[in-house]
């Protein structure tokens, strides 16, 4: 009677000790997510700041040297709130799929709406955009290409951790839910 019981307390701790050395294994891997995705904010942002270093409105039609198109401005102001707003979200919630989708789409229309208005009017005048702020964006987009990859990488490693069984168990016991990473070929 008393070896039984020596091995149930023995099983008893070995599972304890199991069990608190994974959760600490998927709460170490879950902040290293987060820090990565934190890391990649700081670029992200200067896609707003750039925006909004622009001329308050580039678009004269009085002025007969080449600009931004109303249009071409509107659509980049519009698409760098909609960016803004999508990554406010995805700074609090950076690991949820509905929020890191959102922050992918508002990527892509500000990015097509940036070529738009770099592109726009371009003739034997010059670029309508400073070629500085186009500088500083393509040096952000490689910036973002850096971060994002690193980013994904800590996506893989905490999303295998809390696939794994018996892992997958306390995962799924406190809440460790999958996370969606970005596109790393954008």
């Amino acid at each position: 009677m008393i070896s039984e019981s020596v091995i149930w307390w023995s099983l008893s701790a070995l599972l304890l000790f199991w069990s608190v050395g994974a959760y600490r294994r998927l709460g170490r891997l879950r902040s290293q997510t987060l820090r990565s995705f934190a890391a990649l904010v700081v670029p992200m942002q200067r896609y707003a700041d750039t925006v909004q270093s622009c001329p308050v409105n580039p678009y004269n039609p009085a002025d007969p040297s080449p600009q931004v198109s109303a249009q071409a401005w509107a659509g980049l102001l519009g698409a760098q709130v909609q960016f803004s707003a999508s990554l406010a979200v995805a700074r609090i919630r950076s690991l949820d799929r509905a929020a890191i989708n959102a922050l992918v789409a508002a990527d892509t229309v500000l990015q097509r709406a940036w070529t738009q208005a770099a592109s726009d009017s371009l003739d034997a005048f010059g670029a309508p955009l400073p070629e500085t702020l186009r500088t500083q964006w393509s040096d952000t987009r490689q910036q973002i290409r850096l971060a994002t990859q690193s980013f994904a990488q800590a996506v893989q490693s905490y999303n295998t951790a809390t696939t794994q069984f018996p892992a997958m168990l306390l995962a799924w016991l406190f809440g460790f839910h999958t996370a969606t990473s970005l596109p790393t070929d954008s």
